[in-house]
């Protein structure tokens, strides 16, 4: 008898546990379902500016949107930038990204790194290439390594390729001593 009434009453713990309490999972209200124009696996997308290619972007998947315009990349996402002679100046790297085609705007997030040729790398969790000024920029946590130093900060904006940087609000403390030459 105790143990019909203990599955009893798991059975109502059960079920009651299903639907919050005062909600419902029906809300009326209707779900918005994006279908993708084009649907690319392993993709390559050449973007040009000012006359020449200037950066490749790749992913394990892309979908193209029409409304509003933009591209969605995901798993293994990377961007090759180049200079204006065609030569590979860094490369960024990503989770997923998205490009917003009326912005002119690419936006990776997740695990985001800038290696540069030179040497350099930036790391932080989201990160926005402008097509138009050509040059990206954040408003998150950053660490920028360089052969020197490793530098912490909120707030960030550079050229692609890391050699004319700013971050917008540096942490840390350096114990660099300076000589009296």
């Amino acid at each position: 008898m105790m143990q019909r009434f203990i599955l009893i009453i798991l059975a109502i713990m059960f079920v009651t546990a299903c639907d919050p309490v005062g909600q419902s999972l029906d809300d009326g209200k209707a779900v918005e379902v994006r279908v993708p124009s084009q649907e690319s696996w392993n993709p390559v997308i050449r973007i040009n500016s000012v006359g020449k290619e200037n950066v490749q972007a790749r992913a394990a998947y892309s979908a193209h949107y029409d409304d509003p315009k933009e591209i969605v990349f995901i798993g293994k996402v990377s961007l090759d930038f180049f200079d204006l002679e065609g030569v590979h100046t860094s490369t960024m790297t990503a989770d997923t990204g998205r490009i917003d085609d009326k912005r002119h705007l690419f936006t990776a997030r997740g695990n985001v790194y800038v290696d540069s040729d030179s040497g350099m790398t930036l790391s932080t969790s989201i990160l926005h290439w402008n097509e138009n000024k050509e040059t990206i920029f954040t408003d998150q946590a950053i660490i920028l390594t360089t052969e020197t130093d490793t530098l912490y900060g909120v707030g960030f904006e550079s050229d692609s390729n890391l050699e004319n940087w700013t971050i917008t609000n540096p942490t840390g403390v350096t114990y660099r001593e300076f000589g009296n030459d």
